[in-house]
């Protein structure tokens, strides 16, 4: 049987009753499902709390699953629904490319140069430059986000992501275009790491983002999790005989399948058994 074969087979016997078979969809899809929440919302704990409500709606629908697509594009179409619809009360002020571009201008300001900067910690830059990245997505409206985090960072095709947000793929296109052209400009006009030209460095930020409480060195959210693909994204963002659309695209994609906190998984678990 080939894989979409499989888990169709899986849907059937999961919706029969079959706990096995819960449990093996759920494993296929709990972190795709994090993980498209963490790039919506950024913040861990609401991006956790979020998958495991879109992870209850997908098990308590599952017996409408069809088969007229790919069930991969079935669990996205309803998480992003859930994450595009929900209303709820804002715990955070939202983001602008303008407020992002003021907040890293005044940080710069601050910025003083300390002995020791070659030998920062590693980790601690990375974490600013995930956070970073992570709040880039968040200066999108959140049709145009789903749109670029969809066709740039999961790859999902004009028709696949039509289909998942339940527009016409030329919609689609169109969506994805505009939300890529405002992120390649704003990144174009302050990253270092895409443009040298630009003074924005992420070990300058480190001591203000720490003092901001915006992170904590002794719970990194992001930095602790790595791959290969990632570092090999973040080195093709450096290359500066690369278009600029292109190094914008291997910057956001230079952040690994983020793995969530044991509480997530423990949460998981529940729902399977209830």
């Amino acid at each position: 049987m080939n894989h979409r074969k499989d888990t169709d087979k899986l849907v059937r016997e999961a919706v029969a009753g079959h706990q096995d078979a819960l449990e093996k969809l759920i494993e296929q899809i709990k972190m795709p499902v994090y993980n498209l929440a963490l790039r919506m919302l950024q913040h861990p704990q609401d991006a956790e709390d979020m998958a495991q409500e879109i992870l209850i709606k997908i098990v308590t629908h599952l017996s409408s699953f069809r088969g007229e697509s790919a069930f991969t594009t079935w669990v996205y179409r309803l998480a992003t629904n859930h994450l595009l619809n929900e209303q709820r009360k804002n715990r955070r002020q939202p983001l602008s490319f303008e407020r992002l571009g003021e907040a890293l201008q005044f940080s710069l300001h601050l910025y003083e140069r300390t002995p020791d900067e070659e030998v920062e910690d590693r980790s601690l830059i990375e974490e600013v430059k995930r956070h970073c990245t992570l709040g880039m997505l968040q200066c999108l409206d959140k049709p145009h986000r789903m749109a670029l985090i969809l066709g740039e960072l999961y790859g999902v095709t004009s028709k696949e992501g039509g289909a998942i947000l339940e527009i016409s793929p030329a919609a689609f296109r169109k969506r994805l275009s505009r939300a890529r052209s405002r992120m390649v400009d704003f990144v174009t006009g302050h990253c270092g790491i895409v443009d040298k030209k630009n003074p924005c460095r992420c070990h300058k930020h480190v001591q203000n983002k720490i003092r901001a409480k915006l992170i904590d060195p002794d719970h990194l959210h992001y930095a602790n999790q790595t791959d290969a693909a990632s570092e090999r994204q973040a080195l093709l963002a450096e290359q500066a005989t690369l278009a600029k659309h292109r190094r914008t695209a291997a910057l956001l994609r230079a952040h690994p399948l983020y793995q969530a906190s044991d509480s997530y998984a423990a949460a998981i678990k529940e729902i399977i058994n209830s």
